[in-house]
C-alpha cells in the first residue's frame, strides 16, 4: 500500500468511524459519505475499508 500522510490517514479514519457509528442514521447522511469513498483514489479506499472494519471491531 501507498505511504499515506498522517492528514490522510485522519480524515480516512474519520469516515471510517462515521461510516461504522452512523450506519443506522439518516439515508442521506451514509449515501454522501458513500461517494466520499467511492471518490477516492485505491490506497485511500483500501485503508478505509481497513479502519471501517478495526472501528467495527473495537467499538467505542
Amino acid at each position: 500500500m501507498t505511504e499515506l500522510t498522517k492528514e490522510q490517514k485522519k480524515y480516512v479514519d474519520q469516515l471510517a468511524m462515521e461510516r461504522v457509528y452512523d450506519m443506522n442514521n439518516d439515508d442521506v447522511l451514509v449515501n454522501a459519505l458513500e461517494k466520499k469513498v467511492h471518490q477516492m483514489e485505491d490506497h485511500l479506499k483500501a485503508y478505509f475499508h481497513e479502519r471501517v472494519h478495526f472501528h467495527q471491531n473495537n467499538p467505542k
